[in-house]
């Protein structure tokens, strides 16, 4: 497998937007108003075109991903619940077939989050505060490396009105914070791995010491 990098150079290359934003901006005011239709087969040229313009990065690249999608006809909510997660699959597998290295899975995963955080901004449930379908406190864990499953789940709650507080690696005291001045209906958290259990049951156990509203509480993930 390919030798890891400095995390500080993964972070400063992942955080090279300027591509990302502008697709981001163009495409929300493209496929916002279209209808949310199911996709029985995704359209092959629009996964590498994601993945290209992922692993690339510039303004060019995400121009040419923009006209695939106009071709598409596809909906925001397709982008963000079908076409972003499989090109996050294809890279990671390609990573695991030495294909790709792990460089630039991470640098385009990471694109690929930060695209579906700003087209996820036309979903505003989480605006109304606690209106709505409920509200939902939704937790990684700590050590977790997995976040792009979560955000994605995220937008599809928000999508039907549910109001969800997403968060990554709080510590306990933040925890008490937030189910104390809060009101939630219930509680996710998202694991991957077996050898995690044990801490969440921890987890688990402190959040029914200090809820002020008891709610369940849900654990899922691979």
């Amino acid at each position: 497998m390919p030798e890891y990098q400095p995390l500080a150079q993964v972070r400063s290359l992942a955080g090279d937007s300027s591509g990302v934003s502008y697709f981001a901006s163009q495409v929300v005011s493209l496929l916002a108003d279209r209808s949310a239709k199911s996709v029985i087969e995704p359209r092959e040229s629009l996964v590498t075109g994601l993945i290209a313009a992922s692993l690339s990065g510039t303004k060019s690249a995400f121009a040419d991903l923009l006209g695939e999608v106009k071709r598409s006809r596809i909906s925001l909510a397709a982008l963000a619940d079908v076409y972003i997660p499989i090109a996050a699959r294809r890279m990671g597998q390609a990573w695991h077939d030495d294909e790709m290295s792990w460089l630039d899975v991470t640098i385009g995963v990471g694109r690929l989050q930060s695209l579906l955080r700003e087209v996820g901004t036309a979903w505003v449930a989480d605006q109304a505060g606690d209106a709505g379908q409920g509200a939902v406190l939704f937790i990684v864990p700590d050590r977790e490396q997995h976040t792009l499953g979560p955000m994605v789940a995220t937008g599809q709650m928000r999508r039907y009105g549910v109001s969800v507080c997403l968060r990554i690696a709080p510590s306990f005291n933040e925890l008490r914070s937030l189910v104390t001045s809060r009101h939630f209906d219930g509680v996710m958290i998202s694991v991957a791995t077996r050898e995690k259990l044990e801490s969440i049951a921890k987890m688990i156990q402190f959040l029914k010491t200090v809820m002020t509203y008891p709610a369940p509480i849900i654990v899922g993930g691979r």
